[in-house]
């Protein structure tokens, strides 16, 4: 018998019966592989290709080992050693006694490449410039990014069975900087600026873990700490709108976040049920200067605050409570209480009118949101026939909060599902589902009349809480009409109607379909085919209103159902996405020591945006590039198993990326452009997603070797 088969059957053997596993002698199995990759990049800007990985020319590394025996396990992998995305995972554990883990897992994420920006400290606390800068010629180049390493580890202890105890902790950290932008002056018109905002923050987390588990019964207890630091909390930065001094932008603040859960379940009852429920009580609270100065045309103006310190403090309270029974035969049936109640005990700042922090005259405030949460439902299963099940559910959910638009929301679902697997070489499912949304709607009698801008508010609705109908329809099919043949199909309908908004959200209506078609046999050589298309279209209404007050042509303009005028008049807007995807892979093994593995991927997005207003008011043109894209990507490579140690890999990868958009094509640093150096209000941007086109080529070669 040779002995990686060996090694098969004695893991077989811990997993059914360890108590006979005695004497067994420590064996050990792994690979060890190691390589380059060489990349040539074409482009201004390919932080888009690069967004979550590393594809930098270098050396390509990967380390797999596993051990055990009849007591103890350990079993190591680790991969792109030295790299950004660096993986490296260490577990094991004594059988029936305890496990452990210990890892760190590195992800980037990159948001530009030779960005321009005309402030120096870019990405730091302090980011300075002489204003004007109309030149980009004479700007500092950056990249925009930042690292996100997460290291942590658990240890179980669990030789006292029915009883267990488990420790968790990590840290995750994220250094760099991301993307920001600040305004310059008080309204649109002043401009703004693109910022490159710090990132450093440190997440650390550490969670203990008690239960006592058997076939019938299970209980645990846990407690998690999480404290957030940001190292950075305010950024100062140049603002030529206001004389060349400095502005502050502020950043998330720390916070400290602790959570006791309880869980427990119940089997074996009667009519064969399970009974489980958990609840959760968690608090956030954080502490912050409130800032006592503020920039403005006259220089820093006092905020007057009526304290100086914000204390912020939220409790989250979680109950759920679940019963799934069989009450006969080929039934089953499962009832749910779900409660969630968010309380908001922050402190209430304000902002007294007249001074730099008001809001229009009036005195400013935070608001501190709050909600409870009620969701019960039930579900069931009828299996009819063989083969054949039917199942179905109601789900209702009820929101109380403090939003000024809604303060109560009303959610329920209703859905059934037929699926069928009688057939020996067919099956599919097929599933509808209905939810209808009903809120309270709070604004209906804003304003005086309909010369007041607050008479508008009883016409706008957020379409996250209005009124709304929605169909949903999925069904799912897989057929193999012949020896090695597969294919399989999954569609979705959705369309939501936001009944009774005037402006807002009107209609979202979604349709996919996604297949696949498999043929040939794996030991030889089988090709996939898949298509992937989404269609996506919402409609919304809006009004133009030339300025905060009725002209004296248009009375009453802040009523939507006036005549329309040059100055106040209503529009719609339908925008939609065609989005569409195919692709081709191959697995071919060409001769007994050579596999060879190849795929073509085209992914293309279409977006437009139509929009139509009333007679023709504000000339409105149709928008044919919102947010297009095209990418082609293609894999190649060959695994030539040299002998049952030795295999070599070699590679190529290419992918291309086009990317047209309204907001970019034409893309200039300053607007106006060119730069003038007489106006304060000149916007400065750093060329974040503008200039993403481009082409990478990527070849790698890799040489590995397993024992035993």
């Amino acid at each position: 018998m040779k002995r990686t088969t060996l090694s098969v059957l004695i893991v077989g053997l811990f997993a059914s019966a360890p108590a006979f596993a005695e004497d067994i002698p420590w064996i050990t199995e792994g690979a060890l592989t190691a390589g380059g990759l060489f990349v040539n990049n074409t482009g201004r800007d390919f932080s888009k290709i690069e967004e979550y990985q590393d594809l930098n020319s270098g050396v390509l590394s990967n380390i797999f080992f596993r051990g055990r025996d009849d007591k103890n396990w350990v079993e190591f992998y680790g991969e792109n050693f030295g790299r950004n995305d660096q993986y490296i995972s260490v577990r094991g554990g004594q059988y029936d006694v305890f496990k452990y883990r210990v890892y760190t897992n590195w992800l980037p994420h990159n948001f530009g490449f030779q960005l321009l920006t005309p402030l120096q400290g870019q990405g730091t606390t302090l980011q300075t410039a002489n204003f004007p800068q109309p030149n980009p010629g004479t700007w500092n180049s950056f990249n925009l990014g930042f690292e996100r390493k997460d290291t942590g580890g658990y240890f179980e202890w669990q030789a006292n069975t029915p009883w267990y105890f488990r420790v968790e902790g990590n840290q995750v950290q994220f250094d760099g900087s991301k993307v920001g932008s600040a305004a310059l002056g008080t309204s649109p018109g002043n401009g703004f600026i693109d910022l490159a905002l710090p990132v450093t923050y440190t997440t650390n987390n550490v969670s203990v873990e008690g239960g006592y588990g058997t076939s019938k019964y299970q209980f645990s207890a846990n407690y998690l700490f999480s404290k957030f630091d940001n190292g950075n909390s305010v950024v100062n930065w140049t603002n030529p709108f206001f004389g060349n001094n400095l502005d502050q932008t502020y950043l998330a603040i720390d916070n400290t976040y602790q959570r006791i859960a309880l869980n427990g379940i119940v089997r074996d009852l009667p009519l064969s049920s399970t009974f489980s429920a958990r609840y959760t009580y968690a608090k956030t609270t954080s502490d912050s200067p409130v800032a006592l100065m503020a920039l403005t045309s006259g220089g820093y103006a006092p905020t007057l605050p009526n304290q100086t310190q914000f204390n912020g403090d939220f409790v989250n309270q979680t109950f759920s409570a679940s019963l799934t029974s069989i009450p006969a035969k080929n039934v089953s049936t499962k009832i749910y209480y779900n409660f969630n109640k968010l309380y908001n005990d922050s402190k209430q700042l304000i902002f007294q009118p007249g001074q730099v922090g008001d809001c229009d005259g009036s005195p400013c405030t935070n608001a501190l949101y709050s909600y409870t949460k009620n969701n019960a439902g039930i579900e069931g299963i009828w299996r009819f026939a063989r083969g054949n099940r039917l199942s179905g559910g109601w789900d209702y959910l009820d929101v109380d909060q403090n939003r000024v638009d809604y303060d109560h929301v009303r959610y329920n679902k209703l859905w059934i599902e037929w699926k069928n697997t009688s057939f020996e070489n067919l099956d599919f499912r097929i599933k509808y589902q209905y939810i209808q949304r009903r809120s309270d709607f709070l604004l209906g009698n804003s304003g005086v009349d309909a010369n007041d801008p607050n008479f508008l508010a009883r016409f706008i609705a957020r379409f996250d809480n209005s009124d709304s109908n929605q169909n949903y329809v999925k069904g799912v099919l897989n057929w193999s009409p012949m020896p090695l043949l597969d294919t399989s199909i999954e569609a979705i309908y959705r369309n939501t109607d936001y009944t009774g908004t005037v402006l807002g959200r009107t209609k979202d209506h979604r349709e996919y379909i996604f297949g696949t078609v498999s043929y040939g046999d794996p030991q030889k050589m089988r090709i996939t085919l898949m298509g992937d298309y989404e269609w996506v279209k919402y409609d919304s209404s809006h009004r133009v209103i030339g300025s905060s007050s009725c002209d004296p042509t248009s009375p009453n303009c802040f009523d939507p159902n006036t005549p329309p005028t040059s100055f106040a008049y209503n529009y719609s807007a339908t925008n939609k996405d065609d989005n569409w995807l195919i692709g081709v892979g191959l697995d071919w093994q060409a001769t007994e020591r050579l596999l060879i593995k190849g795929s073509v991927l085209y992914f293309q997005s279409d977006g437009s945006s139509d929009v139509i207003s009333q007679n023709n008011f504000g000339n409105p043109l149709p928008i044919n590039a919102y947010d297009n894209w095209k990418q082609t990507a293609l894999n190649l490579k060959g695994i030539y198993s040299f002998n049952k140690n030795w295999s070599f890999t070699a590679g190529y990868a290419y992918q291309r990326t086009r990317y047209s958009d309204i907001a970019f094509n034409g893309y200039q640093y300053t607007i106006p452009f060119p730069g003038v150096t007489n106006n304060t209000g000149q916007s400065y941007l750093n060329g974040y997603r503008a200039f993403t086109n481009g082409d990478a080529n990527m070849v790698y070669l890799l040489a590995t070797f397993r024992f035993p």
